[in-house]
């Protein structure tokens, strides 16, 4: 009984999480429908499959990546809205704007299984180029940068960083952007 318990008290703790938070969707057609979305911003993972959005009458209605052009939503927690977009190629799926600087930076997660059978989030980041979405693993991103980037410090900077970590490189973009246009 205490197991039941347990396992009631852990299922109800993990959405507790889970609420509306104001937001909107954009349509096949580009109509930008405002509302509320559905979302956990400690654990985005279900936002890249499917999103739940509330009209401003009440309906809610989960759309996935093939019915929309994309989504967003204000995280109250740091006054900052998280925007995804759907990306139609081989399976549908909505993927997050990371840094919106002149160079446009998108993540997608997925869960994946460690070898002892436990699974973890996995991320991946792309960047738009001429309108195409190229995939960026950690050890290409300077290279990758360099072609926008002719700062040889923020590069050294990009190269010490094992993994993609995305605050640390919208701030040494912000640094190195606000320092060009100066």
């Amino acid at each position: 009984m205490r197991y039941i318990v347990f396992a009631l008290f852990i299922i109800n703790a993990s959405f507790a999480q889970l609420n509306f938070y104001e937001g909107y969707i954009v349509s096949e057609n580009d109509d930008t429908l405002k509302g509320e979305i559905k979302a956990n911003p400690k654990k985005e993972l279900s936002l890249y499959s499917k999103v739940m959005f509330r009209d401003k009458q009440g309906f809610t209605k989960t759309y996935k990546s093939n019915k929309i052009k994309s989504f967003g939503y204000l995280n109250t927690k740091n006054n900052k809205w998280h925007t995804f977009i759907a990306i139609k190629e081989d399976e549908s799926k909505f993927y997050k704007l990371t840094i919106n600087h002149p160079i446009v930076i998108y993540e997608y997660q997925y869960e994946e299984m460690k070898v002892g059978g436990d699974f973890y989030v996995a991320k991946q980041y792309y960047i738009k180029q001429n309108n195409d979405f190229i995939r960026v693993k950690s050890k290409k991103l300077k290279k990758v940068l360099s072609e926008h980037i002719d700062n040889t410090e923020i590069l050294s900077e990009i190269e010490k960083m094992e993994d993609i970590d995305v605050e640390k490189l919208s701030s040494l973009l912000e640094k190195y952007y606000s320092k060009s246009s100066s």
